[in-house]
């Protein structure tokens, strides 16, 4: 499990339905998933079991996260080049990383590839995504 202190949620109602969203998506007592909980470190998901938990949320909370946003929240403004070149995302991709996951801002460090971004997601990115909806803030 992670180390991290627990991670206060803006709206406790909707931390509380992702959570139970993640954990009946990854077949998990409720009682294991915490809001600072790594997905795959900590709860052991695995790529496509995002895609179950982005459908639950968007069904619950009549929302939509596409990919193509998620991606386009992680580089910003940034061309694939600019962000991640060579795969290895840059100073410019770290710091614009930081700011969209703040929970995660202590495992985003140099040297880390586009591909482990994934990996950064905890129950709080999916409870931030949701609130960002919620405020009209395009993900």
């Amino acid at each position: 499990m992670s180390d991290a202190a627990p991670i206060p949620a803006s709206d406790p109602e909707i931390a509380e339905k992702v959570r139970l969203i993640v954990a009946e998506a990854l077949a998990l007592d409720p009682a294991a998933v915490k809001n600072e909980s790594l997905l795959m470190a900590d709860l052991g998901a695995e790529s496509l079991d995002y895609l179950d938990i982005v459908f639950k949320i968007e069904r619950t909370f009549g929302i939509q996260i596409t990919r193509g946003e998620m991606q386009k929240a992680a580089r910003g403004d940034m061309s694939d080049e600019e962000f991640a070149p060579g795969g290895v995302v840059s100073d410019k991709g770290l710091e614009r990383l930081r700011e969209l996951m703040p929970e995660a801002k202590d495992r985003i460090a140099p040297g880390l590839r586009a591909v482990q971004i994934l990996g950064l997601f905890s129950v709080q990115t999916f409870v931030n995504m949701v609130e960002a909806k919620k405020r009209g803030v395009v993900v």
